[in-house]
């Protein structure tokens, strides 16, 4: 694993390659970061410039930088003026010429291992963000990666941290990589406005010490151990201020810490961040100002007040009471799965997904097409989901006009029926099929169907008995299931066997 800027110009000019970007990876930037009107890109650690050639070609004006030369050197040679490259070291370098508007999508593909303040050279970096833009993390997983080249790659734990780190986070797998689309670096923190070498502080106007609600985890942890009552109070989300005295331990802690609750009861925990800290002269004070049932909900004040006081006696009360306020947010990463998820789907049955739409004449008489296929058998129009990056609806409408040559179940469309088909002879997988209201149509919109013969060769209307003569009975069950959804007289799932 190269550490050093000779090391990498070294490796670039003899000859060292990474893999090139994948379609999937494509498909995902196309879906998680389309380009907007005047869209700007910075792609960090571009290497050779693959990425953010591409980027290029989706519409993006594009900065990619890289602390190699010989990698520079390569990339304008493979793709000119594609972006405007520039030499730098993200971690010790000033920005400058970074653009000081900031970017609408911000790249770092096989970068984020080899940073030596990872947190804070992307906290950095999402302050450069545009509103409402996008940071995309794309790197190798390491339950896909050899033991020997773990350094290239990141675990379960290290993901979980990062992603903790952004008001929202999406984690796509693909090809053995995590590919993280991340938005809205936490506020709460020092916020680096030129780089790496920028502070910042953040004064509190009072003595309650608070942060604004985001999903972030703390590296700081306080443990605090609870009865079995109070613990099931915290447990079940009712009880969200906890009181103590500000011995030593208990003073340090702040707003966005991690309290870890464990049961005295049990072996049981739980972690929450903290809210708000809050110091008071007395119990009394603190209980005028505290909403008590937040502190104990099946007690009264007084009995709130008297149950502290057993506890805290004056010599400790006069340490000044302290309120943690915690609301459902987790303090810690989560843990890491038993097992990778490329090794997880093979554990579990696998199962094909189809969307169609039931379409129908204007007098609601259901449309159908017959299959030039196997038994011949009577379709709604749609299909499976074969193709990368859509949903059941996407499907149903993409397949449905490619079926009929009519554009079907545009606008909102209500999910009638989902309909569970069990594997059997001759179907090796079970079958998930979303069934989607298309709508009515008059007699000229049905005239203008044009059949795919590749896959079709009748469309026909009838009612239900008629249709029920043409059907086998397992595939008239779901016309009929359907039908009575739709009018809102039979259940929205259905159960079926080969």
């Amino acid at each position: 694993m190269f550490t050093t800027q000779d090391e990498w110009d070294r490796g670039y000019a003899d000859g060292r390659r990474y893999r090139q970007l994948s379609d999937n990876e494509r498909l995902l930037l196309a879906t998680h970061a389309p380009v907007s009107t005047d869209g700007r890109a910075l792609d960090v650690g571009c290497g050779l410039g693959e990425l953010a050639a591409h980027l290029a070609g989706l519409g993006y004006a594009v900065d990619a930088v890289d602390w190699s030369e010989s990698a520079l050197a390569e990339a304008s040679t493979r793709h000119g003026e594609a972006a405007r490259w520039l030499r730098l070291d993200v971690e010790g370098d000033d920005w400058a010429p970074l653009h000081a508007d900031g970017y609408d999508l911000i790249t770092l593909r096989f970068v984020a291992p080899f940073l030596n303040s990872r947190d804070r050279t992307l906290h950095a970096l999402g302050h450069r963000l545009r509103p409402g833009g996008t940071l995309v993390v794309i790197t190798p997983l390491a339950s896909d990666t050899p033991a020997e080249r773990r350094g290239i790659a990141l675990d379960e734990d290290e993901l979980a941290a990062l992603q903790h780190r952004w008001s929202t986070a999406e984690r796509h797998d693909t090809e053995g990589l995590a590919f993280l689309v991340l938005r809205g670096p936490r506020q709460n923190e020092t916020t680096p406005q030129d780089g790496p070498s920028a502070a910042g502080t953040q004064d509190t106007p009072s003595s309650t010490r608070s942060v604004e609600p985001t999903a972030t985890v703390s590296l700081r942890q306080h443990h605090f151990h609870l009865l079995g009552r109070y613990y099931g109070q915290v447990e079940s989300g009712r009880k969200t201020v906890e009181v103590r005295v500000a011995t030593p331990e208990k003073a340090v802690v702040e707003a966005g810490d991690a309290i870890v609750f464990h049961d005295r009861d049990s072996s049981r925990e739980l972690d929450i961040a903290v809210k708000r800290v809050t110091p008071y002269a007395s119990f009394e004070e603190l209980l005028d100002a505290e909403d008590p049932s937040r502190i104990d909900p099946d007690a009264s004040r007084e009995e709130l007040l008297v149950k502290l006081r057993s506890i805290y006696p004056p010599g400790k009360e006069a340490l000044g009471p302290l309120a943690f306020e915690f609301d459902h947010r987790p303090g810690r990463p989560g843990h890491s799965l038993p097992m990778a998820p490329s090794e997880y789907v093979q554990t579990v049955p696998h199962h094909t997904v189809y969307g169609c739409l039931y379409v129908r004449d204007e007098h609601d008489l259901p449309v159908q097409l017959r299959s030039v296929y196997g038994s011949r058998l009577w379709q709604f129009p749609g299909g499976n989901l074969d193709t990368q990056g859509e949903d059941p609806l996407q499907t149903a409408r993409r397949e449905a006009f490619e079926e009929t040559g009519l554009e079907l179940g545009l606008g909102a469309v209500r999910l009638l029926l989902t309909h569970f088909l069990h594997a059997g002879p001759p179907l090796p997988l079970n079958k998930i099929d979303f069934i989607f209201d298309g709508g009515r149509f008059t007699a000229d919109q049905l005239r203008q169907i044009r059949l795919d013969p590749a896959e079709h060769d009748m469309w026909a209307v009838h009612d239900l008995d008629r249709w029920r003569q043409l059907m086998a009975p397992r595939a008239f069950a779901r016309l009929d299931a359907v039908e009575r959804a739709r009018l809102g007289e039979g259940p929205a799932y259905l159960i079926t066997h080969i």
